[in-house]
């Protein structure tokens, strides 16, 4: 099964990631794969609760990511094992990507960092194996989200928006201009929108945190 990403929500997780290269050993006419991106994402409910972590993993690949049946992630350390045939695929400037975006851990416990092992199977049960070094900033599991943009300020971390219309298509994704401070900023800009959120990503892209969703209110001055 596959997920095509559209424009909407799930796009900036990886928009600006960087390309870590990887090893990869493939069966013959198996998926082919060139690079990787991977980032941990924490999700943000509300101002009193600490934020919920999930893995983020794609591959770019060589190959038709149609033909992508089931990706297979394991880590060395802890023995962690996530199998999914649920596939989120990109298909952007003639590149195609395939992965998964909510890898998470057992509860009350961590992501762990070390090596992880990706194996893409494609429909007939040709395989890849890729192994990727994921190493992020644990602290980030104690942020709440009033310290958040200190932190990330501190850390020299990057600021971006997310803007949609009312049906959750995403219309802009960039950088926090002075004209896009407040509500008010934002819908005179862009007069269809409907929601907001601010995303913050750690200055070697390993972490994004992603703030709750806000309303474009035209009457209100505040963020």
């Amino acid at each position: 099964m596959e997920n095509h990403f559209q424009i909407n929500k799930a796009v900036f997780f990886f928009l600006i990631l960087p390309i870590a290269l990887f090893f990869a050993s493939c069966s013959q006419s198996a998926p082919e794969v060139a690079s990787t991106d991977y980032s941990v994402i924490f999700d943000y409910n509300d101002e009193k609760t600490l934020p919920q972590a999930r893995l983020s993993v794609f591959a770019l690949s060589a190959s038709d990511v149609r033909r992508y049946q089931k990706i297979k992630i394991t880590n060395f350390e802890t023995g962690y094992t996530w199998e999914t045939d649920v596939i989120d695929i990109l298909e952007a400037n003639e590149q195609q990507w395939a992965g998964c975006t909510n890898l998470k851990a057992p509860e009350n416990e961590v992501l762990p960092c070390g090596q992880y092992e990706l194996t893409y199977y494609n429909a007939d049960e040709k395989e890849c194996t890729v192994v990727l070094d994921v190493q992020y900033d644990l602290a980030f599991y104690n942020v709440v989200l009033s310290a958040l943009s200190d932190v990330m300020t501190k850390k020299n971390g990057i600021e971006k928006i997310a803007i949609y219309d009312k049906e959750h298509i995403l219309i802009y994704f960039g950088e926090r201009t002075q004209e896009l401070k407040s509500t008010r900023d934002i819908w005179i800009k862009y007069r269809d929108a409907g929601f907001y959120q601010i995303i913050w990503y750690s200055r070697d892209g390993t972490v994004i945190c992603i703030e709750p969703e806000k309303l474009v209110v035209p009457e209100s001055e505040n963020e």
